[in-house]
């Protein structure tokens, strides 16, 4: 896999970690936004079901 194939999918995998945590949906849809993005310019489908990410409320965070 050629390495900026490799930083493309970190990051787009970032985004949508990012955006699963935001209780803005503004910004959520922002970051999915950017995550298909990069995916599309590598050539890749996304591997998350977008929509649903989505739809989904917003897990708060806890420290364990």
């Amino acid at each position: 896999m050629p390495r900026d194939t490799s930083f493309a999918r970190e990051a787009a995998a970032t985004l949508l970690r990012m955006a699963k945590t935001t209780k803005d949906p503004q910004v959520a849809s922002g970051l999915i936004q950017r995550a298909a993005d990069l995916k599309d310019r590598t050539g890749e489908s996304p591997s998350v079901d977008i929509e649903a990410i989505v739809e989904e409320p917003a897990k708060p965070l806890t420290k364990n």
